[in-house]
């Protein structure tokens, strides 16, 4: 038999020991590793429950097609210009990263590199354009095609037996057309966002000039008039979809509301020649901002809690730039020593754009940053907070806000 003396168990006490340190790592590894596997799955849930909005199979197929591309048309750089051939019937709007832009021969979608995802022949004479987070709408006003697409297909499209009038949708793709019709005096037909319909108004006393649906999907706004006598009086309508009469009606002596939006807070805000009107979801008129002497150059009227409007008299080349929230309260104003040409608003700031310059404020009357923008500047746009696009003759311009 073998003989062991103490140092052969003084080996094997040590070897035990690394054996068990050996385990002991492998078992901090371990752990280690499930704790780092953990946190990204706890960040990944987290990361996806704040963009559920954004998780459609229209956004991952523009993500894959930015990587099938390369990932250098991931993102617009600075002052990056998109270059197109100029069409005064082309009208341009932000949908996601990127615009829409419809002609009258086609509709193009691209994000904010040129990356092209679609383009759809139209045949328009004169196009229209809504953009919203999910689709995007276009079509013939006067004519009878209306298209709705995403980014890479056209999702809905129909050929109305009477001439388009107008057409809205909100961001959750419900959507309202307003036609003209031999045996009424409109008709406003409303669809879900599967494509079906589910409420048809055969106006028999008023025309219908605007219509904006609510973002609850259960109700829509209607800018109309109606004849009495030699008579025209302008009216706000707001109907439910479950009912053919209108819940409320509210008559205004002067001049038709040319645009009519559902706010969130459930109030409705009408654009008139002489100013603008907010109603209650009852009716009643909270408050009204009237443009006195002055004249509307540029506003912005949103679903959000603020609104914009540029006024100036007609002999200084100055203008007035006033904020104002839901309620009528005045958030600012501010004098400027240019002609401001286009306004809009995201969230709590404010893009102006003059004939040299693009100025980004807060609605508070902050100033954040100008830049020089094209000579041929039409119009101004929020692509995100953060950066802006300027609409051109010679193209659309990015700009990044610092």
């Amino acid at each position: 038999m073998p003989e062991y003396s103490e140092q052969d168990d003084l080996i094997d006490i040590r070897e035990q020991q690394q054996d068990s340190k050996k385990e002991k790592i492998k078992s901090k590894i371990r752990f280690a590793r499930f704790l780092l596997l953990f946190v990204a799955a706890v960040f990944a849930i987290v990361l996806l429950f704040i963009n559920k909005d954004k998780l459609n199979a229209d956004n991952f197929r523009r993500l894959a097609a930015k990587i099938d591309i390369g990932f250098s048309s991931d993102k617009s750089e600075d002052n990056s210009v998109i270059d197109y051939d100029y069409n005064p019937s082309d009208v341009v709007g932000v949908y996601k990263d990127g615009i829409a832009r419809v002609t009258s021969d086609s509709l193009v979608i691209m994000d904010n590199a040129g990356t092209q995802f679609q383009s759809v022949l139209t045949g328009f004479n004169n196009p229209a354009l809504v953009t919203t987070d999910k689709y995007v709408m276009t079509f013939d006003r006067g004519g009878r095609h209306l298209i709705v697409a995403n980014s890479f297909a056209v999702v809905f499209d129909i050929t109305f037996d009477d001439n388009i009038v107008t057409a809205s949708m909100n961001d959750s793709g419900y959507f309202a057309v307003v036609t003209e019709s031999d045996a009424y005096k409109n008709k406003l037909i409303v669809y879900n966002s599967s494509f079906e319909e589910i409420y048809k108004l055969n106006s028999m006393s008023r025309y219908i000039l605007s219509v904006d649906i609510s973002e609850d999907n259960r109700h829509a706004a209607v800018s109309s008039y109606y004849i009495e006598g030699s008579s025209i009086i302008p009216q706000i309508n707001y109907y439910s979809f479950t009912e053919e009469e209108s819940l409320w009606n509210a008559e205004f002596e002067d001049n038709i509301a040319v645009s009519v939006i559902c706010k969130d807070d459930s109030t409705v805000c009408a654009l008139f020649e002489w100013g603008v009107c907010i109603l209650d979801s009852k009716g009643k008129e909270k408050c009204r901002y009237e443009f006195g002497n002055k004249f509307l150059q540029a506003y912005s009227l949103t679903r959000g809690k603020y609104n914009c409007v540029v006024l100036s008299d007609s002999h200084s080349g100055s203008s007035a730039v006033t904020v104002f929230d839901n309620a009528g309260k005045k958030i600012s104003e501010t004098e400027t020593d240019v002609t401001v040409i286009s306004a809009d608003i995201f969230g709590d700031r404010l893009a102006l754009l003059s004939r040299d310059k693009i100025h980004i404020y807060t609605v508070s009357g902050k100033l954040i940053s100008e830049r020089e923008n094209p000579n041929d500047a039409m119009y101004v746009l929020f692509s995100d907070k953060n950066s802006v696009l300027v609409v051109s003759d010679s193209g659309i311009v990015y700009n990044l806000i610092n």
